[in-house]
C-alpha cells in the first residue's frame, strides 16, 4: 500500500518557493532530514511530479547499502536515466568509464571532504559540466534519496557541483535518515556551510496528522476512534499506521472481534521494514533491547553488543525519532516480538545467556537473570555458568509463591541441570517435588526416590528432610517418614525464636497425624517432649495455636501442609467458626490452585457438615475428590471420602454411601488419624442402615489405635458415642450409658457440639422422666455450636421425651421445630421420623410480616422467657431458670401472646428461638 502524503504541505510548499528561486538562476541545494519511514521518499515524489508538470529537467538516483562501496554509482544512475539528451548521457558514462579504470582518478576511502587531487578535479570539473548544461535553457532538479547510503565518489560529485552551480538554474534535493550524529559529518559540514543550503526536518505524524493519514484508508467514525492509539503504538511512523490499517483490514475479513487496535503480521513486517533500511548496526541494537526487555542503560547495550555505549546511545535515539520506541521501550509487545523473531535461536540463545550473565554482574534479582536463563534453554542455549542454579531456585520459590507452576517447574528442571553439587542438588529436588505436588502429585512422587537416597548420603538439610517428611507422609509412606523423622537432628544453636517454632509445628502436625512416626526415644505417644502437638492441649489453647499457623503462614512462615494442618484442627475440634473466615482468604487467593485448593476444599466440606449443611457439603466434598485424580489423593483421599459418607447417610443417600465407600483407600490410612475418620465415618453408615455389629467393629477398631497411639482425642472422632449408638442399636444400654459417661467426662472433649451430641446419646440410656433435662441441655448446646443437623437430632429426641412423659402439646411445639431444621438440612430420614409426632396445625401458617413487626416490640424479659417457653420449657422452669415467680413468667407470656397475636403456646412459631436470639445481637 503506497502511502499518503500528510502533514507534508509546508515541506512541499517550501520546496516549490526553492524551485522558483532556481528558475530566476539561484541555484538552491536542500537536505530532507527524517526519520526512516518518515515519507521522506513521498515528499520526494510529489515534488518531482511538480517540476516535470513545470518543464524542468529531472534527474534522479537512490542510495543504497549494497552499492555504497561502488566509485560513482550515484552518478551512473543520473546517467542511465531518460532526462539527459543522449550525447550528455554517454558522454557522462565514458567519464565514470574511465573513472573506474584510472585507480587515481577516484579514492572511493577519500571520506567525501579530503583533498579531491588533480585527476579528480578535472574528471569532476567534466562531469558538473555535462549534468550543468541543459540549466542554460531550462531549471535541473538533482533529487538524490537516501543520500546516507552514496558512495564517497559521488559524494564528492554532489559537493563539487554544489560549489560551482550557484547562480545556474539547479536545484539539488538529498533526504537523509536523521540521526544525531551523522557518520559522514565532514561531508555534512561541506554541504550545510553553503550559502545556498535550505534544511528541512520532517517529524512524525500528529495524533491529527494520523486521523488524516487513516481517514484516508478508513471510514471517518473508524479512522476518528483508532487514531490516538494508533498514534501511541506507531509514534506517528507513517510506515507503521499504514501497516496498523492491513492489520486491522485483515481482522475484519477474518471475522475477528474488534475490540481495540489490531497489531499483527503487517505492523512486524513494518517495524523489521524499517529496522533493516538503517542497516545491521541499527538492527542490533534493536534485537539487544527486545532480548533485554524494557529501559536498559546504553552500557549495558554495548557490553551485550562489543560497542561503546555511546555508539548503542546514537541508535536508541534513532530508534526513538522513527516513533519505534517510546523511553527506550518498544511502543506495542508485537514490535518486540517481530525484532526477537527475525533472530535465528543459535544467535537469541547466545543473546539471552550472555544478558545473563552481564545482568549478574550488574545485580539484577532472580527473577530477571532465570528468565533470560530459561529462555536461552528453550531456544537450544548452551551451558549456563554455576551460579545459575542458585538464581533459578530462588525465582522458582517465588513462583511457587506466586502460583507460576509451570514456569517454576522449567527453571528447577533447568538448574538440576546446572550443578553438580550433591547438596544443591537436593535442595533443588526438594523444590520441584514441592512444585509439582501442588500442580500434579502423581508426577511429583518420582522426585522421592531421589530425596530418599539424598538423605541416605546425608546431603538434605534438617530444612528438606522436614518438607520429605511431609511428603512422605501424603504419599504414605509410613516406614520411610518414620526414618526420615529420625534423622531430623534438633535445631542448631542461634536458630531464631520463629524458624524453630515454625519447624516444631510442622514435627508437631506429623507426630499427631500420625502418631507412631517419631522415634522410640521421644516422648509418650510418639510425640517428642519439645515439640509442640496438638495432643494434651485444650481446646481453646488448640485454636490460639492453630490461628497463629495460619497468620504466620500468610507471610510465608510455614508450609502449606502446616497450614492445612492448622485448619483442620480448628474444624475437627470444634471452631468452625473460627475456620471459616480462613476457608474465605485461603480458597480466595490467585495463587492457590489444584491440590491446595482440592485439600481446602475438603476441609471446607467437614465444615459444612459439622454446621449441617448436608446438600452443600456433599457438593463440596465431590468437587474436592474430583478436583484431583485418585492416585494423586495419596492418604487424604480419605477427607473428602468420609465427608461424602457420613453427609450422605446423614441425609438417607445410603447407596450414593455405599458408593463412595467401594472406593479404593491406600491400606496405610489405618496407620494415621485419618483412618479413624474414614472408619467412624463407615461406621454411622452401617449403623443407619441397620448392621450395628458391622459398626460396633469400626468403633472398636478406632478405640484400639487411639489406645495403641496413646493418643485418645473425642472431638475429631467420637467413637464412644458411635459404640454407644451400636450398643442401643443392639439393646445393651448398660454398655451405652457407661461410654456416654466417658465421652463427656473426657477432659479434650471440646465444645459445645460434642457436648450436645455425648448428651443426645446419654438421654437414650437413661428413663423418659430423666431424658427432658438432659435433651434440653443438649438442645442449648448445639443452638451454640451451630450444627444444624445434630440439633435437629436432639430435638426430635426432646420432642419424644415430651410425650413419653405426656407433654403432648410441648412435644408437638418441638417436633415442629425439630422437623423445620431437618428439612433445612434436607436431612430425610429425620422428617420421616418426624411426621408421626407432630401436629400440622395452621400455627405453622405465620404472617412473617405480624411476626416481624411482634417479635421487634418484645421487651427483654419478654423475648428470655418466649424463648425459654418455644423451646418447650414448663412455666415452673422458666421461672427456675430466670430467678423469677411462675406468676411474672404467666405475665410475660401473656404480653407476647398478645404482641406475637397467638392465644397459647403451641401457637408460638417454630422460628422464634432463633429470630429472637439474632434479634437481641
Amino acid at each position: 500500500m503506497r502511502m499518503t502524503l500528510v502533514e507534508r504541505e509546508v515541506e512541499l510548499a517550501a520546496l516549490g518557493r526553492l524551485h522558483e528561486e532556481c528558475a530566476r538562476g539561484r541555484a538552491q541545494a536542500v537536505v530532507i532530514s527524517g526519520g526512516v519511514a518518515s515519507g521522506k521518499t513521498e515528499l520526494l515524489h510529489a515534488f518531482a511530479e511538480q517540476v516535470v508538470q513545470r518543464g524542468a529537467v529531472l534527474l534522479s538516483a537512490t542510495g543504497s547499502r549494497a552499492e555504497r562501496d561502488v566509485a560513482f554509482g550515484v552518478l551512473g544512475q543520473l546517467a542511465h536515466g531518460t532526462a539527459l539528451p543522449g550525447p550528455a548521457a554517454r558522454r557522462l558514462l565514458d567519464l565514470l568509464r574511465a573513472a573506474g579504470e584510472d585507480d587515481t582518478a577516484a579514492d572511493p576511502s577519500t571520506g567525501g571532504a579530503s583533498t579531491i587531487g588533480a585527476a579528480n578535479a578535472r574528471l569532476l570539473d567534466e562531469v558538473c559540466t555535462v549534468l550543468l548544461a541543459p540549466a542554460a535553457e531550462r531549471t535541473v532538479v538533482l533529487l538524490v534519496d537516501d543520500v546516507q547510503f552514496v558512495d564517497d565518489a559521488s559524494l564528492q560529485a554532489l559537493l563539487y557541483l554544489q560549489r560551482r552551480m550557484r547562480f545556474t538554474r539547479t536545484l539539488v534535493v538529498l533526504t537523509e535518515c536523521a540521526v544525531p550524529r551523522p557518520s559522514r559529518a565532514a561531508f555534512h559540514a561541506e554541504l550545510t556551510r553553503q550559502p545556498n543550503t535550505t534544511r528541512l526536518v520532517l517529524d512524525p505524524l500528529s495524533r491529527e496528522g494520523v486521523a488524516e493519514l487513516l481517514a484516508t484508508h478508513l471510514d471517518p467514525r473508524t479512522a476518528a476512534a483508532l487514531a490516538p492509539v494508533h498514534h501511541a503504538i506507531s509514534g506517528g511512523n507513517p510506515l507503521l499506521v499504514t501497516a496498523l490499517v492491513e492489520d486491522h483490514r485483515a481482522a475484519v475479513r477474518a471475522g475477528r472481534p474488534l475490540d481495540g487496535v489490531t497489531a499483527g503480521r503487517e505492523f512486524g513486517q513494518g517495524v523489521l521494514a524499517c529496522l533493516h533500511r538503517w542497516g545491521p548496526p541499527v538492527l542490533q541494537v534493536a534485537r539487544a533491547l527486545a532480548v533485554l526487555g524494557e529501559g536498559r542503560s546504553p552500557a549495558l547495550l554495548g557490553k551485550l553488543l562489543d560497542t561503546t555505549a555511546d555508539a548503542a546511545a546514537q541508535v536508541v535515539e534513532v530508534l526513538e525519532q522513527a516513533g519505534l520506541l517510546d523511553g527506550g521501550r518498544f511502543r506495542h509487545p508485537v514490535a518486540r516480538g517481530a525484532v526477537l523473531a527475525s533472530l535465528a535461536p543459535a544467535e537469541r540463545a547466545g543473546l539471552h545467556l550472555k544478558a545473563a550473565g552481564l545482568l549478574h554482574l550488574d545485580g539484577a534479582g532472580p527473577a530477571e537473570l532465570a528468565g533470560h536463563l530459561t529462555e536461552a534453554d528453550a531456544l537450544g542455549g548452551g551451558t549456563v555458568d554455576r551460579w545459575g542454579a542458585d538464581v533459578l531456585r530462588r525465582a522458582a520459590q517465588d513462583d511457587l509463591a506466586t502460583g507460576r507452576l509451570d514456569q517454576a517447574v522449567r527453571r528447577l528442571e533447568l538448574a538440576l541441570r546446572c550443578t553438580t553439587d550433591d547438596a544443591e542438588r537436593a535442595d533443588i529436588t526438594t523444590l520441584l517435588l514441592r512444585v509439582e505436588w501442588v500442580r500434579n502429585p502423581s508426577a511429583a512422587a518420582a522426585h522421592l526416590a531421589p530425596l530418599l537416597a539424598a538423605r541416605d548420603r546425608g546431603a538434605l538439610s534438617r530444612r528438606n528432610l522436614l518438607h520429605l517428611s511431609e511428603f512422605l507422609f501424603w504419599y504414605g509412606h509410613i516406614d520411610q517418614l518414620t526414618a526420615t523423622l529420625a534423622d531430623v537432628a534438633p535445631a542448631p544453636a542461634g536458630t531464631g525464636a520463629a524458624e524453630a517454632d515454625h519447624a516444631g509445628a510442622r514435627v508437631g502436625s506429623l507426630s499427631f497425624l500420625h502418631p507412631t512416626a517419631l522415634p522410640a526415644q521421644a516422648g509418650p505417644g510418639g510425640a517428642g517432649r519439645d515439640l509442640p502437638t496438638t495432643v494434651g492441649l485444650r481446646p481453646a489453647d488448640l485454636a490460639a495455636t492453630a490461628e497463629r499457623v495460619l497468620q504466620s503462614g500468610r507471610v510465608g512462615g510455614y508450609t502449606f501442609g502446616t497450614q492445612a494442618a492448622a485448619l483442620a484442627a480448628l474444624v475437627y475440634f470444634d471452631h468452625v467458626d473460627r475456620a471459616g473466615q480462613w476457608f474465605e482468604t485461603l480458597l480466595a487467593d490467585s495463587d492457590l490452585a489444584d491440590t491446595r485448593a482440592a485439600v481446602v476444599g475438603a476441609l471446607r466440606a467437614e465444615a459444612l457438615f459439622r454446621q449441617g449443611d448436608l446438600a452443600e457439603a456433599t457438593r463440596q466434598a465431590r468437587a474436592a475428590y474430583e478436583a484431583l485424580a485418585p492416585q494423586s489423593w495419596g492418604i487424604a483421599i480419605v477427607i473428602p471420602l468420609a465427608v461424602g459418607i457420613a453427609a450422605h447417610t446423614a441425609m438417607g443417600r445410603h447407596d450414593e454411601a455405599a458408593a463412595l465407600l467401594r472406593t479404593p483407600v491406600p491400606e496405610a490410612v489405618f496407620r494415621t488419624q485419618l483412618g479413624l475418620l474414614y472408619l467412624y465415618a463407615r461406621g454411622q453408615h452401617l449403623l443407619a442402615t441397620d448392621r450395628a455389629l458391622a459398626a460396633l467393629a469400626d468403633f472398636d477398631r478406632c478405640r484400639e489405635l487411639a489406645e495403641v497411639w496413646h493418643v485418645d482425642l473425642p472431638a475429631p472422632v467420637p467413637w464412644r458415642v458411635g459404640a454407644a449408638q451400636a450398643h442401643l442399636a443392639l439393646d445393651d444400654r448398660e454398655a451405652a450409658h457407661a461410654l456416654a459417661r466417658q465421652q463427656l467426662e473426657h477432659p479434650a472433649l471440646g465444645g459445645d457440639r460434642g457436648r450436645g451430641v455425648a448428651l443426645r446419646v446419654l438421654a437414650a440410656t437413661v428413663p423418659a422422666q430423666r431424658q427432658v433435662p438432659i435433651l434440653r441441655e443438649s438442645v442449648e448446646l448445639l443452638q451454640a455450636g451451630g450444627d444444624k443437623f445434630e440439633l435437629a437430632r436432639a430435638l426430635l429426641e426432646l420432642s419424644n421425651a415430651h410425650n413419653a412423659v405426656g407433654e403432648c402439646e410441648t412435644a408437638r411445639t418441638v417436633a415442629r421445630r425439630a422437623a423445620q431444621m431437618a428439612k433445612g438440612c434436607q436431612a430425610e430420614p429425620l422428617t420421616l421420623r418426624l411426621r408421626p409426632v407432630r401436629d400440622l396445625d395452621p400455627a405453622e401458617q405465620w404472617d412473617e410480616r405480624v411476626e416481624h413487626a411482634g417479635m421487634a416490640s418484645l421487651s427483654e424479659a419478654e423475648r428470655r422467657v418466649a424463648v425459654l417457653a418455644a423451646l418447650g420449657h414448663t412455666n415452673r422452669e422458666i421461672g427456675v431458670k430466670l430467678y423469677i415467680s411462675v406468676s411474672t413468667v404467666e405475665q410475660h407470656l401473656t404480653k407476647v401472646y398478645r404482641k406475637l397475636n397467638v392465644t397459647r403456646r403451641t401457637e408460638l412459631p417454630v422460628r422464634l428461638p432463633r429470630r429472637l436470639v439474632a434479634g437481641q445481637k
